[in-house]
């Protein structure tokens, strides 16, 4: 599930989320516009990101930083639902 917490007036520039995901669920996303980068904090459970055909798993309270200018996906390898705020900066 991905619930959009900022104002809809920012959408396009600057949007932040709550995403959860069930174990094994994963949210595959298309390159978005050139310069686009997405910043995922893992709040609970686990998390790995693919982005470009590179894998790491996020860690707990940790922030990853990535381009979305390529195709990227967040997947939730555990056994337990995982929950992060995923922020998208377009350029």
């Amino acid at each position: 599930m991905l619930r959009i917490f900022g104002p809809m007036e920012l959408a396009g520039k600057y949007e932040w989320y709550e995403l959860l995901l069930a174990p094994g669920g994963e949210l595959v996303s298309q390159p978005h516009d050139p310069g686009t980068t997405e910043h995922l904090t893992l709040l609970h459970g686990m998390m790995e990101l693919e982005v470009g055909g590179a894998k790491a798993k996020v860690k707990l309270s940790a922030t990853a930083r990535y381009p979305a200018d390529l195709a990227h996906a967040i997947r939730n390898p555990g056994k337990a639902e995982a929950k992060a705020l995923l922020v998208v900066i377009q350029r």
